[in-house]
């Protein structure tokens, strides 16, 4: 759920709430005034009728009013108590508020019963009530229009500023440039996201800087390393254990130079030194990568199946050709004796699959730098790093699936 969203549901309910009890506690407090005022009323009439009967010493003959009747009748013992009650008259089809008091004349006692109609009250205390809950409905309405229009406005600078930190990747020399904004809550975020991807930018491009020298400065060393293997597995006068060890030395420096060859072309594609593209025949660069790889399939009792349609692509050419070559040497590592390739090409989809005894990989995984499913594997894990990061720069997406004992790779542009 959006904050927008979730901050009108409660300012809508929290608002509503409180209108309603204020509504309630307005109409309660209306009614008890106006009641209040036909009780004065009441006690005005019953004063009247004492007054009368102290100046004429008899009751006055209750004359019939619209809203207002009087009665007496006689009682056997003195009513001392005054009482009021609203009601429903007989015949009547509004309420009445009905006061009851004592009188006493010469001859008899009575109770007094002075009537007066509610209809007016209710009709008053209704008006008022339709016209504050028509008010609260206009205030709720008028409230969420603002906050919809108004609140909208005042965090489109930060959905600005999301929509623009999206597109950042700090490989790549962007300069994120912030609409101005003269809220400080916004401006702080802004001048502190610049300053992070500022900071990140500097340290990831002094690590790529590192990693690419480091890797360059090693190639020397290797190879002068390697070579003086090569002379001293081939001197005679070794051992079986020294040759052992030194054949053992020679795997090793050979793991280490394609490690440090995998990390100098991942330094060289982050770098954009293949920034170059043309358009190039997919179809055709397939077919002579099959030819290149045939002979080792064959000696691998590898059978290869292929489906190919012309297609067309925009890509460096050297990155088509490591492109092609992993993902063929990764068919071919992972792969048996007497299993299969199978390579298909449509016009916009690249689809390369092998038989192998593996299990699934981790699809989360997978294009990480030195991951391996296998922890003994003789491979540095680089190997899909490279497909990826080459895919990422050149705009092409790549897909993993696994069924049976059959790894696929769906390559899309």
């Amino acid at each position: 759920m959006k904050l927008f969203t979730k901050y009108n549901r409660i300012n809508l309910l929290t608002t509503i709430v409180i209108f309603l009890l204020s509504a309630a506690a307005f109409y309660f407090a209306i009614r008890y005034i106006l009641i209040n005022q036909v009780d004065n009323d009441l006690r005005i009439e019953e004063r009247e009728i004492e007054t009368y009967l102290s100046e004429h010493g008899a009751l006055p003959e209750p004359i019939p009013v619209k809203e207002q009747k009087i009665s007496y009748a006689v009682s056997d013992q003195e009513f001392k108590k005054k009482r009021f009650t609203t009601e429903h008259l007989a015949g009547e089809r509004d309420s009445f508020r009905i006061l009851q008091f004592g009188i006493t004349t010469k001859e008899n006692n009575y109770i007094a019963t002075v009537a007066k109609s509610l209809k007016s009250t209710d009709d008053l205390t209704r008006s008022i009530l339709l016209i504050s809950l028509a008010t609260i409905l206009l205030i709720l309405v008028t409230s969420l229009i603002i906050n919809r229009v108004l609140l909208k406005k005042l965090w489109q600078p930060f959905y600005s500023s999301l929509g623009i930190l999206k597109n950042f990747r700090v490989d790549k020399n962007q300069t994120l440039n912030f609409p101005s904004t003269e809220i400080d809550e916004f401006a702080f975020m802004n001048q502190t996201i610049q300053r992070t991807t500022n900071q990140a930018q500097q340290e990831y491009s002094l690590l790529k800087e590192f990693t690419e020298n480091a890797s360059h400065e090693m190639q020397t060393p290797l190879a002068i390393i390697r070579s003086k293997l090569d002379l001293l597995i081939q001197d005679e006068n070794l051992s079986e254990q020294q040759s052992k060890t030194t054949q053992s030395a020679y795997g090793a420096i050979e793991k280490l130079s394609r490690l440090n060859q995998s990390l100098l072309l991942l330094a060289k594609i982050e770098n954009n030194q293949y920034a170059e593209t043309s358009i190039i025949n997919l179809k055709d660069k397939i077919t002579e990568k099959l030819a290149a790889f045939h002979e080792l399939w064959q000696n691998q009792d590898i059978s290869v199946t292929t489906s190919l349609e012309d297609s067309k692509v925009n890509l460096n050419t050297e990155l088509a050709d490591i492109l092609l070559n992993n993902l063929f040497s990764n068919a071919t590592r992972h792969n048996f004796s007497n299993g299969f390739i199978k390579v298909g090409l449509k016009e916009k989809e690249l689809t390369i699959s092998n038989s192998s005894n593996e299990k699934e990989l981790d699809s989360k995984q997978m294009f990480l730098r030195f991951f391996s499913q296998d922890k003994k594997s003789r491979y540095n894990g680089l190997g899909l790093s490279i497909i990826k990061q080459i895919c990422d720069v050149s705009g092409l997406s790549i897909r993993y699936l696994f069924s049976g004992n059959e790894h696929q790779f769906i390559l899309s542009w």
